[in-house]
């Protein structure tokens, strides 16, 4: 029996290797899927020349500006390096192209869920409070009208109840990692900027009743555990650019998980399971762009 119950227990820890596997996977190609898409959309962006830069004669090297000289100081010669041989294809990165950092955080409204399993079929509406996210986003910056990058957060809440069900503290939260794109509009001059966005990959859904049993009090379970599920996001929001590289806003998201299930000893198939989550965020944004 004790044999039989530490092969399921590697059972279980084996498949939610396998499940993180699936995640990361998923999010991989998704953010391939988005860099290309961004890379073909900024392609037309970007500045060829069939030769050397503009203003320079065949055959004679480039003569680059140089700052004034000081005051009182003899003039400066100009730096002149020989043009590469022969004609050629010239790129230049388009206006706004780089790396930038984004950071977000601000209230999160959670949506009504549904308890799915409790050791066995089980069925409740499970309220959410009112809770908290808070994200951080790398990425490039293709042109000014598309980015691509990957976003990590924390998205973090309490159950106030399930009916048929007595919980202590019960804590529930997500640390989605995912890979978006976003597209951007400047406007007046490139001080306002909306933009428009969306992204998927995973989440490590956890979970922590505290104290969680039936109303007979015939199973209870406590601790913490957690399930990797697919995510995604849509988001939407407002930036305003304070200085070429820094710009705070305002951002609405959206953000969804697949059903996550958590198994609880001392039986291994003791399950607790519950429908993904929705979510509504309100969140002020500041952008770092390099």
């Amino acid at each position: 029996m004790a044999w039989r119950r530490s092969n399921s227990v590697v059972n279980k820890q084996l498949k939610g290797i396998q499940m993180r596997t699936d995640c990361v996977q998923r999010a991989w190609v998704v953010t391939q899927a988005m860099v290309l898409a961004g890379v073909a959309t900024a392609s037309g962006q970007t500045y060829g020349y069939p030769g050397p830069p503009p203003g320079t004669a065949p055959g004679q090297p480039y003569v680059y500006p140089v700052p004034p000289p000081p005051p009182g100081a003899y003039p400066a010669p100009p730096m002149a390096y020989p043009a590469p041989p022969g004609p050629g294809l010239w790129y230049l990165p388009p206006p706004d192209a780089g790396p930038y950092l984004t950071l977000d955080a601000g209230p999160t409204y959670y949506q009504d869920g549904q308890l799915n399993t409790f050791g066995g079929p089980a069925t409740g509406t499970v309220r959410y409070s009112v809770g908290a996210s808070a994200d951080v986003g790398i990425g490039y910056a293709f042109n000014k009208y598309v980015a691509a990058g990957l976003d990590l957060g924390l998205n973090t809440t309490t159950i106030d109840s399930i009916p048929g069900y007595y919980l202590s503290d019960a804590q529930f939260y997500n640390l989605p990692f995912l890979a978006n794109v976003t597209f951007s509009w400047p406007l007046a001059h490139g001080r306002v900027t909306p933009f428009i966005g969306g992204g998927a990959g995973g989440s490590d859904s956890v979970f922590n009743p505290g104290s969680m049993s039936d109303l007979n009090f015939n199973n209870t379970v406590s601790g913490e555990a957690d399930s990797v599920v697919f995510a995604w996001e849509a988001y939407a929001g407002l930036r305003f650019n304070l200085t070429p590289n820094l710009a705070f806003g305002v951002e609405y998201k959206y953000f969804g998980t697949g059903a996550p299930t958590f198994s609880y000893p001392p039986a291994p198939n003791f399950d607790v399971g519950f429908s993904g989550v929705q979510t509504h965020s309100i969140l002020a944004n500041f952008e770092l762009s390099f």
